[in-house]
């Protein structure tokens, strides 16, 4: 796990910790969080497919999910953060101008093609221990060199074992993805969500930076990114978006995190701070400008997979919100419902939400929704939530929204007389 390797119990990190400190009140940490994440305000990136590229740049990664109970997770975040945002930006991003790409970070996603020299380490350790067909992959490799991009569909005439299951992959697809995970082949763009696999030489410009960088170097990088898109972090919080990769590398690939955390100290890069007691890093820079307030007008409707929440222990902490999405838990044992989102009002996660859009009839469903303890269902609490629960339903491309449920008799009353008048 990365976390071992920052030093925690060695010493060496707690020594770091014992230099000057500066103390963050609960508030402006999590407003500074909210402004790193994009959240602290309208057109935080700007508008259009440059602000898109700017908000994965800044959050360093955005998770590809395949749940579509409403816009899919790399939709739903950027739509969250981007003004006018359309599924077409990214595709064009990634398809035309080549400037994200796809590959693993927390778990599948959408990546700065900037950072791209940054998991040449990731690609050649899975290269190096994980098994493959060579005959089968000399025969991929040829088809794409000669007919260009081609999905896992194109390969299905290729002989095989007959496949028993989802987990029971047909082995050109599972060589397929042995080529992407070890850098040879990459996504050049999705169709109906599908990849479309061609070789690195052919999606990768010119100007991109294929240096392999040093295990010191890479550390310094990942600390220095995870701080920029996390506001504040602990060294688990650092660690918790790459932790998964660690599955991938080679043993030889050992980055000294606690020495580069040494190093940005020492550089004024990087500051210690504290939080209600607990420990935390922050980029110096970042210090200066902390939003003294944050947009109320509207609530947010985030993703169970957005960047703010994905750490659920850390969302805990910061927020005082303990969240779960139960779509992986029995339905007997559900509390909140299948595909919960969590409420970001202000500075404060107020409350979970379970909907569902109906793309057949262009209706989006609130099944249920769930004020937190202690927050009153007041008028302006009702207005931001009107304006939210409006922009979400054109989000998500629907004509009209029901609303079924909710924790508070008294706002279930205000959804019902006012949400109807919601029609496009």
């Amino acid at each position: 796990m990365f976390s071992e390797h920052f030093g925690a119990k060695t010493g060496r990190y707690n020594r770091i910790l014992m230099r000057q400190t500066i103390e963050l009140k609960p508030k402006a940490a999590r407003r500074l969080v909210l402004d790193s994440q994009g959240l602290s305000r309208e057109a935080r990136f700007g508008r259009g497919k440059k602000a898109v590229a700017e908000a994965i740049h800044q959050l360093s990664y955005v998770q590809i999910d395949t749940i579509s109970v409403i816009q899919r997770a790399h939709h739903h975040v950027l739509n969250t953060r981007i003004p006018g945002y359309q599924e077409s930006m990214l595709h064009t991003l990634q398809a035309e101008d080549n400037s994200v790409f796809e590959y693993w970070s927390h778990a599948a996603a959408y990546l700065p093609m900037r950072d791209f020299r940054y998991y040449l380490p990731i690609m050649q350790g899975f290269a190096a221990n994980r098994p493959r067909d060579k005959k089968l992959v000399n025969e991929i490799l040829k088809r794409i060199h000669t007919e260009g991009a081609l999905q896992a569909k194109d390969f299905e005439q290729l002989p095989g074992k007959k496949s028993n299951g989802w987990w029971d992959w047909k082995p050109a697809k599972h060589m397929l993805e042995t080529l992407f995970f070890s850098g040879e082949l990459m996504v050049k763009e999705r169709k109906g969500f599908q990849k479309v696999y061609d070789l690195r030489e052919r999606v990768l410009s010119e100007h991109v930076n294929t240096a392999l960088p040093s295990d010191d170097e890479w550390a310094r990088y990942h600390t220095v990114i995870m701080l920029r898109a996390l506001g504040i972090g602990t060294a688990r919080d650092i660690a918790y978006a790459k932790t998964t990769i660690r599955r991938l590398t080679s043993n030889s690939f050992k980055p000294d995190y606690a020495q580069a955390i040494h190093d940005l100290l020492e550089e004024g890069i990087v500051q210690n701070c504290h939080v209600k007691g607990e420990d935390y890093l922050v980029l110096a820079e970042s210090l200066t400008s902390i939003p003294t307030k944050v947009g109320r007008d509207r609530v947010k409707f985030l993703s169970p997979f957005d960047n703010l929440v994905i750490n659920r222990s850390r969302t805990s902490r910061l927020f005082n919100f303990d969240y779960l999405i139960e779509c992986y838990v029995p339905e007997a044992k559900r509390r909140y419902g299948y595909f919960t989102l969590p409420l970001l009002w202000g500075d404060e996660l107020i409350g979970r939400m379970d909907s569902k859009a109906n793309r057949k009839n262009r209706q989006l469903i609130i099944k249920n929704l769930f004020l937190e303890p202690g927050i009153a269902p007041t008028e302006s609490l009702s207005r931001a939530l009107l304006k939210g629960i409006k922009q979400f339903q054109f989000d998500q491309d629907c004509d009209h929204t029901v609303v079924q449920a909710c924790s508070s008799p008294q706002l279930l009353k205000r959804l019902k007389e006012k949400v109807p008048a919601f029609h496009r």
